[in-house]
């Protein structure tokens, strides 16, 4: 017969057990989310100082297309990873915003920052002739957002080669942007590349860009490509045309 000092011993030993693997779990979460502050912080002020010194330069580009707008896309991006980091301490993220928000433009100003950042390492992020203006609206977090399609464009410039084209559309009721580059292509499935949050800063970028978009009810996916990766970001659009 089991003593009750025995019986309550391993009960104790159970729940200090409990307890400890909980407390691990939060460190855990709390550890991973400053990384993921930190790493979204990096991104953008690294294109912000590219831009302005290409700007101090005097260099050709900029004079064609001042990157006024583009950098405040950037700034925001930086300040919702800011407010991510205060949040990191309490286990959770910065809070939102939803609104209407036309990608059309966001994703115009993000190429152009991108780009003058790309010149640097002697390559080019261009714009796909877009679809107009209106036609692209979602509802969402507009910093969230642009976090996950930044990161979309800044690993293709990172990681791919030659040069990257970002297109926006909308079709069967739903807004695609895609990035494409002309490397070697992924090594391993999307799937894959987000399963764990440690397979390098590109895993982190796509962990960070396929959970920004399944709060948005939408989804990174792989498109077919001759050459180089080519990454769609799915979001349900809004307005009249969505069910189209």
């Amino acid at each position: 017969m089991t003593s009750p000092l025995l019986l309550a011993g391993w009960l104790l030993a159970v729940a200090a057990a409990s307890l400890l693997l909980m407390a691990r779990r939060t460190a855990h979460r709390r550890t991973e989310l400053v990384v993921r502050a930190c790493h979204e912080l990096r991104g953008p002020l690294q294109n912000v100082m590219l831009a302005l010194g290409a700007v101090e330069a005097g260099r050709p580009e900029t004079a064609r297309r001042p990157p006024l707008a583009a950098l405040a896309v950037e700034l925001t991006r930086a300040s919702r990873a800011v407010d991510d980091l205060g949040a990191a301490t309490t286990g959770r993220r910065g809070r939102g915003e939803l609104r209407r928000i036309d990608l059309g433009p966001l994703v115009r100003d993000l190429v152009a920052v991108h780009d003058l950042a790309a010149r640097s390492r002697g390559r080019r992020v261009e714009l796909v002739p877009p679809t107009e203006d209106g036609a692209t609206t979602v509802v969402g977090d507009r910093a969230r957002l642009t976090q996950a399609i930044g990161n979309l464009v800044q690993n293709a410039v990172e990681h791919g080669e030659g040069t990257v084209r970002v297109g926006v559309a909308r079709d069967a009721g739903h807004v695609h942007v895609e990035v494409a580059d002309e490397g070697q292509g992924l090594r391993v499935p999307v799937e894959l590349l987000v399963r764990g949050p440690r397979r390098g800063q590109r895993g982190r970028g796509m962990r960070i860009v396929t959970e920004a978009l399944g709060d948005h009810g939408g989804r990174l996916r792989c498109a077919p490509s001759a050459q180089g990766a080519r990454l769609v970001a799915e979001l349900p659009a809004h307005g009249p045309r969505a069910a189209t």
